[in-house]
């Protein structure tokens, strides 16, 4: 039902934003389920997650009290989005990075279906081979735990190789929009 509800909101707020809403001038979605609040604000066209129309708010209770908050963008968002966000942070750490870079390609990859790493890093010729390598081994082992090894010192240079064969891994699989789109990056036609 969810998905239903969801579906005739975002068409309301399509006639509205076209002026075909008759007599409704605006909208106002008050909900306590956030997954119902992510698939109602869904957009699509929306490369900021906010259009220009709209605003969100959260309320807070505290005590006897409540208290309202606006919100430069929308405020739900899931735990891959989360994890894209962390890669595109400027001030993105080596240590951290391949977990999160795992994390991604495990959970995307396996959505789109068994997509055979080997076949991947095949694709990749010397040390970005090595390097696509050294991240799918992440997925299958050294991921859930704290590193061990005297030998590893993680550093920007390192950092910014695993980013661009991470962004090799989805153009040669052809899912070079879905990397640009989580990205924040412009799409090409």
């Amino acid at each position: 039902m969810l998905f239903v509800v969801s579906s005739l909101i975002r068409a309301l707020f399509a006639d509205v934003r076209q002026k075909n809403g008759g007599n409704i001038k605006q909208v106002l979605v008050l909900t306590h389920n956030a997954y119902f609040h992510k698939e109602v604000s869904f957009d699509s066209k929306s490369k900021q997650h906010k259009r220009k129309d709209e605003t969100f708010w959260t309320v807070r209770k505290s005590g006897m009290s409540s208290r309202i908050e606006s919100h430069s963008t929308n405020p739900i968002t899931s735990t891959y989005e989360l994890l894209w966000r962390e890669v595109t942070r400027p001030d993105q750490t080596g240590l951290s990075l391949p977990n999160t870079l795992r994390r991604i390609l495990e959970h995307y990859f396996k959505i789109t279906g068994s997509v055979d790493f080997e076949k991947i890093s095949a694709k990749f010729d010397g040390e970005r081979k090595l390097i696509c390598r050294s991240l799918f081994s992440w997925i299958n082992e050294g991921s859930h735990s704290a590193f061990d090894d005297p030998h590893y010192s993680p550093d920007q240079a390192m950092a910014d190789s695993y980013l661009k064969v991470f962004k090799d891994i989805f153009c040669h699989t052809g899912n070079g929009e879905h990397y640009r789109m989580m990205m924040g990056e412009e799409q090409t036609d």
